[in-house]
């Protein structure tokens, strides 16, 4: 039975936006539902509930923020939080987004940086699926402008959480090499940066790190991981 994927609707009239955004998330793991017009999008928001919607302010039929005002007028959609896209950052179009009750706006042009900053607040990892263990091994993980070589935190299925002061972009694809104790050869696998806590976003006695999520991991190495991780938690 195929990983269930958090679904994100993307809705724009853009063709070109709608593409390269749905390229760059379903690679890192997301389902995209694409939505071109405002009537579109909230037909696929009642069918589909999406965990996270980005819409465009100016929809053809249906400006985004009428679209906003639906979902967050009707109950059982009011819930999934709401990133409205604009073309300016003026303050008329600020207003129009938040008089809509959006969760959250950016502008026009949208970097890959953005999307996954959005993403990380509003669909957190938090809800992973699979226990983390303590692990102190030194872990490398480089990305296409620097390497980060520091103390790995914790570990799961899902991914690592790299204690360091060292930063790489949100969404960054990085190549991970890592120990577990007792296994002669390293953990290898792809993956995505998803979340940053530097030392001034730290909470108290919050390590500052990157969070890595998995994107491409050989089946073994994953069975080595999970071993690991359910002799090292307490027994229930």
């Amino acid at each position: 039975m195929g990983e269930i994927k958090d679904k994100i609707l993307i809705a724009d009239d853009v063709e070109t936006f709608l593409k390269l955004s749905r390229i760059l998330l379903e690679r890192s793991g997301y389902e995209i539902i694409m939505a071109k017009s405002g009537a579109e999008a909230i037909k696929k928001v009642q069918l589909e509930q999406p965990k996270l919607v980005f819409i465009d302010l100016i929809m053809p039929d249906m400006n985004g923020d009428a679209v906003c005002r639906f979902i967050k007028s009707n109950k059982i959609t009011r819930h999934i939080p709401v990133i409205m896209v604009t073309t300016k950052s003026d303050a008329e179009s600020r207003g129009r987004c938040e008089q809509a009750g959006c969760d959250d706006y950016i502008t026009k042009p949208v970097t890959q940086r953005d999307l996954f900053e959005k993403i990380n607040t509003f669909i957190p990892l938090e809800r992973r699926r699979h226990p983390r263990a303590s692990l102190r091994m030194t872990s490398t993980a480089s990305g296409k402008s620097m390497t980060v070589s520091d103390f790995t935190y914790d570990v799961s299925e899902d991914g690592v959480f790299i204690e360091t002061d060292n930063t790489l972009a949100m969404g960054t694809m990085v190549e991970l090499e890592f120990g577990l104790p007792g296994e002669p050869a390293a953990i290898r696998a792809r993956g995505r940066v998803a979340r940053l806590v530097s030392r001034e976003q730290s909470a108290p006695g919050q390590l500052a790190g990157i969070g890595i999520h998995f994107a491409e991991i050989a089946p073994g190495d994953t069975a080595k991981i999970k071993s690991y991780v359910e002799k090292t938690l307490p027994k229930r």
